[in-house]
């Protein structure tokens, strides 16, 4: 009688887990195809999906997060390191949230500001990478295709001379 429970009470926690995955799968089911038309978008007519550097040339903060969580999702730990430092921190925040959302059905405490947190750290090493790297291999590199070169050519002539 009490494995019965107990099996009564997983089914019925998987099924609540199911339920709140399919109802966030509804609230946002425009925003995932929004995203991937926009990231389709960007990348084949500006070839880069990060706004800052099709517009400027310039890397973002986050520029190297994509190629990152791919490396950790294949393996390659040090090389999403290289990438994006803070990948592993923001998995961790993303893994958590989760587990709080879906499988407790509860708020996830503090990741707000653990976000915050880790996209002030991404910016620290942005800076950190803009004075010591850049201009130089991805993700720290100028893009000479970009919007602000095309649409005034002393700006392009002016970065090829400052980082080409």
């Amino acid at each position: 009688d009490r494995m019965q429970r107990l099996k009564g009470k997983k089914k019925d926690g998987l099924r609540a887990v199911r339920l709140r995955i399919l109802r966030d799968l509804k609230k946002y089911r425009l925003a995932v195809p929004a995203f991937l038309l926009y990231a389709v978008l960007t990348t084949v007519f500006l070839g880069t999906i990060c706004p800052l550097s099709a517009l400027t040339g310039f890397p973002c903060p986050g520029c190297g997060s994509t190629r990152a969580l791919f490396l950790v999702l294949t393996g390659r730990w040090s090389a999403a390191f290289y990438y994006s430092p803070c990948i592993f921190l923001w998995i961790l925040l993303a893994v958590y949230a989760g587990w709080q959302r879906y499988v407790r059905g509860k708020r996830a405490a503090g990741a707000l500001p653990a976000a915050a947190g880790i996209a002030a750290l991404m910016l620290f090493v942005y800076l950190y990478r803009m004075a010591a790297e850049f201009p130089g291999s991805p993700p720290m590199d100028y893009r000479e295709e970009n919007v602000l070169a095309r649409l005034l050519p002393a700006y392009g002539g002016l970065m090829r001379r400052l980082f080409s």
